[in-house]
């Protein structure tokens, strides 16, 4: 017959998932807060379609240096357009946004203030009158043109003159894959 030592050691013998289970928590957090979601530096934006896009093979490489202004219009959640929805030109002012980072900027003067602030960054001499620092303006093709024209004038203000600006390359079909 079966030894009672035996059968007590084989029934107290069971894999604990406890601790893994934790484990798996803790990572699962760890990768939440290090996958740093709230600064986004590309909103959903419909870039236009340009009739030939160069690519900027050295820009490749500073792309971590270039600031990105996107100009978009709010999201669906946030408030109900029917003229976007159904694709046709939105004018309304309170709908399109300005945003950098995750922020979005209404008022010009904020704006202005947080170009010079990113003026400095790139700045490599301290007083010089322009910056090195490169500016991505990705607007959306249905963006009132005054809203481009307020992020240039802002980055005028703050001493950064090399301004690019986004657009969509046509593909065979005739539309548009997103492009930089």
């Amino acid at each position: 017959m079966a030894n009672p030592k035996l059968r007590k050691i084989q029934e107290e013998v069971a894999p604990n998932l406890i601790p893994m289970i934790d484990i798996m928590f803790l990572l699962l957090l760890f990768f939440m807060l290090g996958a740093d979601m709230g600064q986004r530096d590309i909103e959903e934006v419909s870039l236009p379609v340009a009739s030939s896009v160069e690519e900027d093979k050295e820009a490749k490489e500073q792309t971590k240096d270039r600031l990105t202004v996107n100009v978009y219009h709010r999201y669906h959640n946030e408030v109900q357009c029917l003229l976007h929805a159904s694709d046709k030109l939105c004018l309304d002012d309170q709908h399109w946004r300005i945003g950098i980072r995750g922020t979005d900027y209404a008022d010009l003067e904020k704006l202005t203030a947080r170009m010079q602030e990113e003026a400095k960054v790139g700045q490599e001499v301290e007083g010089a009158k322009s910056s090195e620092r490169r500016v991505m303006v990705r607007a959306d093709g249905a963006a009132p043109y005054g809203l481009v024209q307020d992020v240039m004038t802002a980055c005028a203000k703050a001493g950064l003159y090399q301004i690019e600006c986004g657009a969509a390359r046509p593909t065979d079909g005739g539309k548009a894959s997103p492009g930089s």
